[in-house]
């Protein structure tokens, strides 16, 4: 046990939670365009504001409860206020087919680690591009972000 206290501390110091966990969010899939869809009901959307190449200016998971959640959004932007964004400061947005994940690069960071957050856990952790690659290699049916504008949840 003690020699993998290490491996959890630093795993643990790794993730972040962003929202409370969502025992509804089980047995989901990717809706089209960008929802989260349980049970034959929708759950989650997840928007991306100011849509561009590859990329959003910000990025949230909005829950059919009313939360939402930012993945990524400069200092002071809350929706309607567009003037605020950059293009192109989410890298990437995807989001697995079975909507487990939701996965990105800040663009601000110039290292190798990408940013995956759990809609179900509410859980973000850091990773690295290997692992981004396997996760893609295992989803091939993961739906890119980027293409789609921010919708509501009803």
């Amino acid at each position: 046990m003690n020699r993998f206290l290490p491996l959890l501390l630093m795993t643990a110091c790794a993730a972040n939670r962003l929202t409370h966990a969502r025992d509804n969010l089980r047995s989901c899939w990717a809706a089209d365009p960008n929802l989260i869809a349980c049970a034959g009901k929708r759950m989650a959307s997840i928007e991306c504001f100011a849509p561009g190449d590859e990329a959003c200016g910000a990025l949230a998971v909005h829950y059919a409860d009313g939360e939402r959640v930012f993945l990524w959004r400069p200092v002071g932007f809350e929706p309607g206020n567009d003037a605020l964004l950059k293009h192109g400061a989410v890298l990437r947005p995807e989001l697995a087919s079975d909507a487990q994940m939701i996965w990105f690069k800040p663009a601000n960071t110039r290292d190798e680690f990408w940013t995956v957050f759990e809609p179900r856990t509410g859980i973000a952790r850091q990773v690295d591009s290997y692992t981004i690659f396997k996760i893609r290699e295992n989803d091939p049916h993961s739906m890119p972000l980027w293409v789609n504008t921010a919708q509501t949840v009803q």
